[in-house]
């Protein structure tokens, strides 16, 4: 995956876990997030790699979950 698009979706997930985050902060704990970037960071390298060839969506999953939660 070309470089531009990757950085495209990771920009958009990170803001994506920020604006859900910023919804409701119940349940939040450092390593929740540590490990919500660890994917991320997981997911980029690999789609730089060449290894994968897919679109990247878990944060704006967990923005629509806390959307849904009413916060």
């Amino acid at each position: 995956m070309k470089c531009k698009k990757v950085l495209e979706i990771v920009l958009r997930e990170m803001t994506a876990y920020g604006k859900g985050y910023r919804i409701s902060w119940l349940g939040f704990d450092g390593r929740s997030l540590r490990a919500q970037l660890n994917e991320i960071d997981t997911w980029a390298r690999q789609a730089l790699a060449g290894e994968i060839n897919c679109d990247f969506t878990s944060g704006t999953l967990f923005l629509e979950e806390k959307k849904e939660d009413g916060f």
